[in-house]
């Protein structure tokens, strides 16, 4: 017959070879201070834990701290934008690692609109999480305001207010580069593909793309701008449009690397040349624009950095932890490749 698998230790085990109770076990392996417990006592049921090969129940461990040893990301958001989305994996990628090798596990969180932002206090009120990250696609201010004046760690993924954690990419800056790019290039008739329909966010995006084009006497037309919704199919539609309509166009700015691959195929199947006849660049440096034809010069965003810095932020909040400062902006790099005709 075969052999029974060997049981899970447990902490009645650990008590009985330390000699001490199972509240007294529960007390120094989840390091409760106030236990007052000897250090020769510690050391005991260190020592059986060890020789047994304890490994403590994360519940039990969570009843003792008084919280709970997961993480919330909450991805405030229409359901087809997150699978849509290249941001959304990056964001995970980077919490995973960081809340991983922090004995914590990551909960991911889906809210398609503002009737059901009650999730993010009952999931920190019912000690579901311990802390929450999350964006702010959709305008969630005021709520997400309340639920974090309770006192509940919470790091937002875009500054709502100066008062409130945030880990965020300097966007900002990062189009900027891009509009520099394409002026130093010698274009004045340039275009640009959304990658969502115009919004808070998106507005914000097209006029830092504006300022550096106005500043070297180019204007971007309404006429110039067509509204992409996240996958490539629609940045190829808006390219097909734009050629149609707007032929004398040299250069075009996908306002992320799904839109300038979509707008790419519409330039080659209309006969012209990248970058000879019409420049691209896109926006993210997602993998695989290294591997177009041509390869792709955009801006590399750096997505997972802030997945990381954001899960750092909340650890800190959630173990008390001061932190220097309450937003952090990582900046986007450009990195030139051969769709804007500057590298070869």
């Amino acid at each position: 017959m075969p052999k029974n698998k060997s049981r899970k230790v447990t902490s009645k085990q650990v008590a009985e070879l330390a000699g001490v109770s199972q509240t007294t076990v529960s007390f120094v392996m989840n390091n409760v201070d106030s236990a007052n417990i000897s250090e020769e006592t510690r050391h005991r049921v260190l020592q059986a834990a060890q020789t047994l090969h304890y490994i403590p129940d994360r519940a039990a461990q969570s009843l003792a701290l008084g919280r709970s040893h997961n993480l919330g990301l909450v991805l405030i958001q229409p359901h087809y934008q997150v699978f849509r989305d290249p941001f959304i994996p990056n964001i995970i990628t980077g919490m995973s690692q960081i809340v991983q090798s922090n004995g914590f596990r990551l909960l991911v969180e889906h809210i398609h609109d503002l009737d059901n932002i009650s999730i993010i206090s009952n999931m920190l009120k019912g000690g579901e999480v311990a802390g929450i990250v999350a964006n702010t696609f959709l305008g969630i201010e005021t709520a997400i305001s309340a639920v974090i004046d309770e006192g509940y760690p919470i790091v937002l993924l875009d500054a709502v207010n100066e008062y409130h954690y945030a880990a965020l990419i300097d966007h900002r800056a990062g189009v900027q580069l891009a509009a520099a790019h394409l002026v130093a290039l010698g274009h004045t008739q340039i275009g640009c593909i959304t990658f969502a329909p115009l919004n808070y966010h998106i507005n914000r995006r097209l006029n830092a793309f504006k300022e550096i084009l106005a500043a070297a006497g180019i204007a971007l037309p309404s006429a110039h701008i067509r509204e992409g919704n996240y996958d490539p199919e629609s940045g190829y539609e808006a390219m097909h449009d734009l050629l149609q309509t707007q032929p004398h166009l040299t250069a075009i700015f996908g306002m992320n690397d799904m839109m300038a691959i979509g707008a790419m195929r519409a330039i080659h199947e209309a006969g012209l040349r990248i970058p000879d006849d019409v420049a691209v660049v896109g926006y993210d440096d997602m993998r695989f624009a290294a591997f177009t034809n041509p390869t792709l010069t955009t801006v590399q965003a750096p997505e997972v950095q802030v997945g990381q810095r954001a899960a750092e932020m909340l650890i800190a909040l959630i173990q008390g932890v001061p932190l220097g400062e309450k937003c952090v902006k990582l900046p986007p790099q450009l990195v030139v490749r051969q769709s804007c005709g500057a590298a070869h």
